[in-house]
């Protein structure tokens, strides 16, 4: 059965990747939702965890029919360095450089309690260790040196994955703010339209309306400089351009603001 899968923000715990101690039924049903959420998610692997159980169960697609299960997973030797650039579907949309061993050997137990070794290396060794993070109660921003890892919080905070070492990112969340803004601008230009065509009670309700409107757009617009602030200072090597692009929307915005205001007091008055 598809399962729905866990991700940021909910914590890691050590009270998953738990042992699995009795080889039956319901162990067979994680190792199968496993399965299907791989597939209707276009996955490469999942850890147990990724669907919400406490067990230590890492399933892996090989190919088109065939997946390696990994139960109780040990790793038991680690060779050589690698620094891939890795994504999980605990962090979707987002990838980051982490550090891994290059060739591990692992120890495990199949589905049936049978004890088995693996020897691993290039994107299989990478794949079992993420996912064995997970077990641990970890994820693989702890595989990050420290400068990866604030470059991976930013990402986390602008929710995009095109940021790369403190440059600017192509999105903001202030942008959020710009879409309300534009969005009450056009309200209020249907709503001096309107003014137009309706009675006089009708017209006194537009007016209370746009008036209303007027001062949100200035909260709104007072608060977008406030926060545009304070998220340009994420970025240092672009301050110049961040607070000219700051600068020229809040003078924007306060033109357009006067201009609805003026048209509401020759129309409305």
């Amino acid at each position: 059965m598809i399962q729905k899968m866990t991700q940021y923000p909910t914590v890691m715990s050590l009270e998953f990747g738990g042992p699995v101690r009795h080889f039956d039924n319901t162990l067979l049903e994680i190792i199968q939702d496993l399965k299907d959420t791989i597939e209707a998610n276009e996955l490469n692997a999942l850890a147990a965890f990724q669907i919400a159980s406490p067990l230590a169960v890492i399933v892996i697609k090989q190919d088109e029919d065939r997946f390696l299960e990994i139960i109780n997973p040990v790793i038991i030797k680690r060779e050589g360095s690698v620094t891939p650039i890795e994504s999980t579907a605990y962090f979707p949309g987002l990838s980051a450089k982490t550090k891994r061993y290059e060739k591990i050997k692992l120890m495990y137990e199949d589905r049936e309690g049978k004890q088995q070794f693996l020897s691993a290396e290039g994107d299989l060794a990478i794949t079992i260790q993420r996912k064995t993070d997970y077990l641990l109660g970890a994820n693989f921003r702890i595989r990050m040196t420290e400068e990866e890892q604030k470059l991976f919080d930013s990402k986390l905070e602008f929710g995009t994955d095109d940021i790369d070492h403190n440059d600017c990112p192509t999105v903001f969340k202030r942008d959020k703010i710009l879409h309300l803004i534009k969005y009450g601008f056009i309200l209020g230009v249907i709503g001096l339209i309107l003014s137009l065509f309706v009675d006089t009670n009708m017209a006194d309700m537009i007016k209370i309306a746009e008036n209303y409107l007027m001062l949100i757009l200035l909260v709104l617009t007072i608060i977008y400089f406030l926060y545009a602030q304070h998220e340009g200072k994420q970025y240092k090597q672009c301050t110049s351009c961040q607070i000219g692009n700051i600068i020229g929307t809040i003078v924007i915005i306060t033109f357009k603001l006067l201009l609805l205001f003026l048209a509401n007091y020759f129309l409305l008055y």
